[in-house]
């Protein structure tokens, strides 16, 4: 009799801890599932990398969880919901390893049907930056004219699209080649809505009023998640080297301790270690820039101040503002040392932006997926 009675305790037991972990892997499964439906969203924040879907969760005022329901077998993005300021956000990223114009259209064709209501289009993430023409190889030992410290490219700072003839997106390795040698683009990309233009001018009023709080919002991000410090905190301007185009990286080393200091771009330094914001045309390309030379004449011809893979993809069926961390300078010198703060940097600034936006001013305007059909 004791051990049926002491057979039947633990089989109770049993089927208590059972329904006890049914119950707890419930609760988790309704944790991690938005509240929220998916018509409720109208942001719609494409990255690329790991690192840059970590800095944009980062960002988040609150996290929803993940979608409570998607297009059956037409929706692999990989999504994160949350809310910033007024504003529910779906985060939504590039497959691992998938880079380009083209992953980056299918990503957001998947997330507008999912999600039918997204009115504001951010592509976020990191970029190379274009220095200005602040060496001149022709003319060694003369004085060379200082650039303005507050007006340079520097590895942190963010570049956000924006330029009155193109939109601030234009593609520069998709054209013809023209008798005299020349290169004419083919590609016309859409601009971005109204509402977005509207909120980078309260944004840059905002700036030349009060300055910028990417660094505050970055602090915020690691004091709420303290694993991140290691990792996206500020890097140090030591590690911030401009090299001549004709001082190539040692190949096989990691860093540039090696390379030649003597052909190092000496700048004036910056009165603060704070990220630049700034506006101009970024430059979107199939392939991933690391010559100096090529980088150059992409400036020269098209007044480009970056470099990037994806926007050329979207701005016809997801017209957007893409905001860029500068992470290298399109060279041979390239390497991750800059990548998370650059992503920090980045996603700090497109949350400063979405502050500026004002919520009714998108809720008049047509949903995104509207212009898969136009675009």
């Amino acid at each position: 009799m004791a051990n049926m009675a002491n057979t039947a305790n633990m089989a109770n037991m049993t089927n208590a801890s059972n329904t006890a972990m049914t119950n707890t892997a419930g609760a988790i499964q309704q944790r991690l599932q938005s509240r929220h439906a998916n018509d409720e969203y109208t942001v719609g924040w494409i990255c690329v990398l790991p690192v840059e879907f970590a800095a944009a969760k980062g960002m988040l005022d609150e996290i929803h969880g993940e979608p409570q329901t998607l297009q059956a077998n037409a929706d692999d993005n990989p999504y994160l919901l949350g809310c910033i300021r007024q504003f529910k956000v779906v985060i939504a990223s590039l497959p691992l390893h998938e880079l380009g114009a083209s992953s980056a259209a299918s990503v957001a064709k998947a997330m507008l049907f999912t999600f039918p209501n997204i009115r504001v289009g951010l592509l976020v993430g990191v970029g190379g930056g274009i220095p200005d023409n602040c060496y001149d190889d022709d003319d060694e030992g003369e004085e060379e004219e200082e650039e303005d410290p507050e007006e340079m490219i520097c590895l942190g700072d963010v570049v956000i699209s924006s330029s009155p003839k193109t939109g601030g997106v234009v593609v520069y390795d998709f054209g013809k080649q023209l008798a005299d040698g020349s290169y004419e683009s083919l590609s016309v990309l859409n601009r971005p809505p109204r509402s977005l233009t509207a909120g980078l001018t309260k944004l840059q009023a905002e700036h030349e009023m009060n300055g910028s709080k990417v660094v505050e919002y970055i602090e915020e991000m690691l004091n709420k998640n303290p694993f991140m410090r290691k990792g996206f905190a500020f890097p140090g301007r030591s590690l911030d080297r401009l090299f001549r185009p004709d001082s190539p990286h040692i190949a096989g080393e990691k860093t540039c301790r090696n390379c030649d200091k003597t052909r190092l771009v000496v700048r004036k330094p910056r009165l603060d270690d704070a990220p630049r914001i700034h506006y101009g045309t970024v430059a979107s390309g199939r392939v991933v820039v690391k010559d100096p030379v090529m980088r150059d004449q992409i400036r020269d011809k098209h007044g480009a101040i970056c470099l990037e893979m994806e926007a050329a993809g979207l701005m016809n069926i997801f017209p957007c503002v893409v905001i860029r961390g500068i992470s290298n300078y399109a060279d041979s010198h390239k390497n991750d040392s800059w990548q998370r703060y650059a992503a920090a940097a980045a996603a700090a600034c497109a949350k400063e932006f979405l502050g500026c936006v004002q919520l009714k001013s998108i809720d008049r305007k047509p949903a995104a997926k509207d212009f898969l059909n136009t675009g």
